[in-house]
């Protein structure tokens, strides 16, 4: 019971320090126009195909040396020397369709937006008088569509570890060695209408109507698209300490560094200026680029516990403040009217990533099934980025459950699913509930296969990211559908 109170008192204070520290914070304003910068760092990877299999869940997982970054209190269930490799196929189909309604006072604009002027004939116009824009069709100067879609198959190597048990003055202590994939840095979006100022969005404001034809506003018309490939991957050590028969603590840390390839494009589609009541499309020719690389330097730690009575295990984790520094370095070309312009741009950026955590139990049902309940706590809305010496939070916060289930009819035979919340650090544009992230769902199952010392696991998640966003006469429909197939392999050396 004294074990019990310790650990409960642990628990109460790290997420006081994770729960009572966020507040409300969220990107306003549209996010097609953001230069590519942190993204990707809050995709992060699950080192544990057994994890993953049931829903993420990290607490109660036995003989598993894959847990050390994850949980490393469960290193205590290892009992000889193990060393475990994985990797991670991943298959991406990701597209975006947008679909406009007329607007009030520029019916032609969606049309043209839509890529659909050419269903319209050229006017018959009188050469005798003078015609302005309001007596044209506007036409693209482009074959641009609106809608697009991108596809993508990786592989990712995801871990390489080993851990080993020792006595040491009457303690069980466990310790482990291992290199894994932090974080999958791979990202694109793309949007072939980006008008700016955007005279389309909600928020934060919409852009003044021109009420008068003796005034206008230019607006800029282009292709914007941000690309980015790589891992960013830890390297690092973790202990396990067994206070006693039912109480066990965990450290963990690791070294964050790795590299992407970075490219960024504006393609210029032309320049529409807006009068009272119908406006002009003109012809630019202009196209931005920058390709280069990111290098990111970091470091992240891991405190956790873990406390068993009979078939029930109570744990948490906890992550201290994780910062992530981003040296970037990338090639500048502008290209105008066939005149091309290059120079070469260094900089830096820093990520902070908040006090995270999770805590949950783990319940043996029967002596061969397993069930376990897990709650993450993400408080990213107070993730601090530095960029010129200016500090902003432009991620969101989200708190996520994972369920899992694992079953095991034969000794040498382990199967599991999973259900889990995935949340985006961003939210819709044009949310009508502000502040709330994207939300989407994690499936997965896996079987676990076991040969005397040897052990095969495979596990497949599922999940689609959708979601819609509202500008004041357009809907952006965005799906990302990921596929994932992780496989791990360990094997335990007799002491």
């Amino acid at each position: 019971m004294r074990n019990l109170f310790t650990l409960s008192s642990v628990v109460l204070s790290l997420f006081y320090l994770v729960i009572f520290q966020q507040n409300v914070s969220f990107a306003q304003g549209t996010r097609f126009n953001d230069p590519l910068t942190v993204q990707g760092l809050d995709n992060n990877t699950n080192f544990s195909a057994v994890s993953r299999a049931i829903g993420g869940t990290t607490i109660g997982l036995k003989n598993d040396a894959s847990i050390m970054f994850s949980n490393p209190a469960d290193l205590q269930s290892l009992n000889s020397f193990q060393v475990t490799v994985g990797n991670t196929y991943w298959l991406l189909n990701q597209s975006q369709t947008q679909q406009y309604g007329p607007a009030k006072y520029y019916p032609n604009f969606s049309l043209l937006m839509e890529g659909l002027t050419y269903l319209i004939p050229n006017p018959v116009l009188d050469t005798t008088t003078t015609h302005t824009a309001k007596d044209s069709v506007q036409r693209p100067f482009d074959k641009i569509s609106p809608s697009w879609a991108h596809k993508q198959n990786k592989n990712l190597p995801t871990q390489v570890m080993a851990a080993i048990p020792f006595n040491f003055d009457g303690f069980k202590i466990v310790a482990g060695i291992g290199a894994v994939e932090y974080a999958n840095m791979n990202y694109y979006y793309q949007d072939n209408n980006v008008l700016s100022p955007a005279v389309n969005i909600e928020r934060p404001y919409p852009v003044p109507l021109v009420t008068s034809d003796s005034n206008s506003l230019s607006v800029k018309w282009y292709q914007n698209i941000r690309d980015r490939e790589g891992s960013v991957y830890g390297y690092g050590a973790a202990v396990s300490v067994g206070v006693s028969e039912n109480l066990s603590f965990g450290i963990s840390g690791m070294l964050i560094k790795g590299s992407t390839d970075d490219f960024e494009s504006q393609l210029g589609r032309g320049r529409l200026v807006f009068y009272s009541s119908y406006f002009r499309v003109d012809s630019v020719d202009y196209k931005n680029t920058k390709t280069g690389t990111s290098d990111y330097t970091g470091y992240e730690f891991n405190f956790s516990g873990n406390y068993k009575s009979g078939n029930l295990t109570i744990g948490f984790s906890i992550k201290p403040p994780t910062p992530i520094t981003r040296d970037y370095q990338y090639i500048y070309q502008n290209d105008t009217s066939g005149i091309s312009k290059t120079g070469t741009v260094k900089g830096s950026d820093k990520l902070t990533l908040p006090w995270r955590g999770s805590f949950g139990l783990s319940v043996s049902v029967l002596e061969n099934l397993r069930a376990v309940i897990e709650y993450e706590l993400r408080p990213m809305g107070v993730a601090d980025y530095i960029n010129n010496g200016v500090t902003s939070n432009p991620w969101l916060s989200s708190h996520l459950l994972h369920i899992g289930i694992e079953y095991s009819p034969l000794n040498w035979l382990s199967i599991r699913g999973g259900y889990s919340d995935k949340a985006e650090v961003f939210e819709e544009e044009g949310n009508p509930f502000p502040g709330d992230p994207v939300y989407s769902t994690i499936l997965s199952c896996g079987v676990g296969l076991k040969w005397q010392n040897l052990k095969v696991n495979f596990t497949y998640e599922y999940f689609n990211v959708k979601y819609d966003d509202l500008l004041q006469d357009a809907v952006y429909l965005n799906t990302a559908e990921n596929n994932y197939i992780a496989t791990e392999i360990s094997y335990n050396f007799d002491l």
